[in-house]
């Protein structure tokens, strides 16, 4: 279980980290065009995923909280051989954790990664927590428990 741990609080300070300093450098030195479809720019985020439902971060903060402590502990009762869906939730509760803190003090998530292909401006935590969406979800197939002798499928 310590690999999961150690895991969230890599994926939490990667956002953390990145957030401050690309909101340092970007108010200092104005958007940077990597290629023609990556671009690094500020913007914040007041809402919920993509933008929606402007003006209730603070509020959203507290109730990820608490889906983040229910997580947590379904993550650890989770049986050991189900270990994909463990990495996918440890990479979700990280990246979670890392925008909840901007909600619940700054009211509002630093977003600076724009793709050409993607309408929306992201950070590294919208990574995190979509990319462990699916390896989780990616889990939950792999990781059926096999049917013992005499019980029937559904």
């Amino acid at each position: 279980m310590f690999l999961y741990y150690l895991i969230i609080l890599l994926t939490f300070a990667a956002d953390r980290l990145s957030k401050l300093w690309m909101e340092a450098y970007l108010t200092q030195n104005g958007p940077i065009f990597v290629t023609d479809w990556l671009t690094f720019y500020l913007t914040y985020n007041r809402g919920v995923a993509f933008g929606m439902f402007q003006g209730i971060g603070q509020v959203l903060g507290w109730v990820t909280l608490i889906v983040l402590a229910v997580m947590l502990r379904y993550m650890q009762r989770l049986p050991r051989e189900f270990w994909l869906m463990r990495l996918g939730l440890a990479l979700v509760v990280g990246g979670a954790a890392g925008n909840m803190i901007d909600r619940m003090w700054a009211g509002e998530v630093v977003d600076f990664i724009a793709v050409s292909f993607i309408p929306w401006v992201f950070n590294l935590a919208d990574v995190a927590v979509n990319g462990g969406m699916v390896i989780a979800l990616a889990g939950s197939f792999l990781h059926r428990p096999v049917p013992q002798k005499g019980e029937e499928e559904e």
